[in-house]
């Protein structure tokens, strides 16, 4: 899986050392050049390329590869920074997986109305949601080597959903799209038709890309 990380201070060195162990293809931005010829020297390796530069700006995130990645972190020191880096990502370059720390507790309902898919204020957290990611990913992967149009997905509930407040039998998703999982905080239910849908669930559901895009829009609306 290849991630992109902004901000090469205490929490993308070790997140980062953290990464390149489970052999994800690293990418790191860092505008302090002497802080990059250390991250370089410590942790380089083939799996781990360092930039020096402005994780904000468009023209840094494209050399140093942004269109090649699966996973965009923003780790900076800097909330506001963390949030334009994110969004950059998701907006000009498409990714679809965008995660940011954050110092200031206040700005995580903020974060995630803006669009950021994962706000988070600790290394173990992020790097958590980026092997989470991956697991799916792996499945995804298993499904296309074997010409299968197949996917598995995570949607989020909502909130003013269609889906909101409903239970699994009058959802009326299509035929052959299965919701095989609702993640409830801290809980993992499998559903049945009594399973009502909550703003901030996430579901994961099982078919074929376009059923799943279908419906997706009514969990988001």
């Amino acid at each position: 899986m290849k991630i992109m990380i902004v901000g090469g201070g205490n929490v993308g060195y070790y997140l980062t050392k953290s990464l390149s162990t489970e052999k994800h293809h690293i990418m790191i931005i860092e505008s302090d050049y002497s802080r990059c010829e250390q991250i370089a020297s410590e942790l380089g390796s083939g799996h781990i390329e360092v930039t020096n530069g402005d994780g904000t700006d468009i023209e840094c995130l494209r050399e140093a590869g942004i269109y090649y990645t699966d996973a965009f972190v923003a780790v900076t020191g800097h909330d506001q920074n963390n949030l334009i880096a994110c969004q950059l990502a998701k907006k000009c370059f498409g990714v679809k997986q965008t995660i940011s720390r954050v110092k200031n507790p206040k700005n995580i309902r903020v974060f995630k109305k803006l669009g950021v898919n994962s706000v988070v204020s600790s290394t173990e957290g992020i790097a958590r949601v980026i092997n989470q990611e991956l697991d799916l990913t792996d499945i995804n992967s298993l499904f296309q080597d074997r010409s299968s149009s197949v996917r598995l997905r995570k949607i989020i509930v909502g909130q003013g959903s269609t889906f909101e407040h409903k239970c699994l039998r009058d959802l009326g998703l299509p035929k052959g799209l299965i919701l095989i999982a609702v993640l409830h905080g801290n809980q993992a239910v499998i559903p049945n038709g009594d399973t009502q849908l909550e703003p901030g669930d996430e579901a994961l559901l099982m078919g074929s890309e376009t059923d799943i895009l279908n419906a997706s829009s009514q969990f988001k609306r």
